[in-house]
């Protein structure tokens, strides 16, 4: 609703468009980058609404939701795609499942907030749904990068750029878990750390009253994709 009030169409606020001067490449990286606006900030008051040291209490109830867990959504999610969906491979299906399948921390504060949840849905369960929605976002690129890089390296028909599945591994654990995830995983934690740590000597010196904190998380959520242009922002925000 929001997008609808903005648009062109009616309040004429965000005009992609003309800001793509007709562009159509340039209107879907401007749309791309609308969308990790919005997935930023809502990843930020995920965080922002867990306990303290929320995640180290509970990766185990975690680690269940988004290891065995995901992995059984991803696959049913695929399998139906590939079933219903004509003229798709495997493997497609696989890369489409894997871009469903997670839970978005936007949708699931429909179930999390307001007078529904506070009276039917527990505490503790209300937190490991933020909690799960908020990490499987970016825990589903090793379920995505999988299938692309099959599809690129050994796809096609057999004539992918080098048909070797080797090639396809090999680029998965280098360039998706090591440089994509651990990377973003290390830097967010940097980010995160040194953030807090400014804020609390901000606050015992006066600088700044809890008014405006919601402020420093927003803040946060609009400058980390400016240090960090990897699409894997979700999971640093998160962090």
């Amino acid at each position: 609703m929001a997008g609808l009030l903005f648009s062109p169409r009616a309040a004429n606020l965000i005009r992609p468009e003309e800001y793509a001067l007709g562009d159509q490449e340039t209107l879907e990286t401007i749309t791309l980058f609308f969308s990790r606006l919005v997935l930023g900030v809502q990843l930020v008051l995920a965080g922002i609404q867990l306990p303290s040291k929320y995640l180290k209490t509970e990766w185990k109830s975690l680690a269940l939701l988004l290891g065995p867990g995901m992995t059984v959504m991803w696959i049913c999610t695929s399998l139906l795609v590939w079933a219903f969906v004509p003229h798709i491979s495997i493997l497609q299906a696989l890369a489409v499942g894997a871009c469903v399948a997670p839970t978005d921390p936007v949708l699931s504060n429909s179930i999390v907030k307001g007078k529904f949840a506070d009276k039917n849905i527990p505490k503790e369960l209300q937190k490991i749904i933020v909690a799960e929605s908020g990490a499987n976002d970016g825990l589903g690129y090793p379920f995505l990068f999988l299938p692309l890089y099959l599809i690129q390296h050994i796809g096609h028909g057999g004539g992918g750029q080098d048909n070797k599945a080797s090639s396809a591994i090999g680029a998965w654990f280098g360039e998706t878990w090591g440089y994509t995830i651990l990377l973003s995983v290390v830097y967010g934690a940097v980010v995160g750390y040194v953030a807090k740590e400014l804020l609390h000597w901000a606050e015992e010196r006066k600088y700044v009253d809890r008014e405006s904190f919601l402020v420093h998380a927003i803040t946060l959520a609009v400058s980390i994709p400016c240090g960090c242009s990897s699409a894997y922002t979700n999971l640093i925000f998160y962090y």
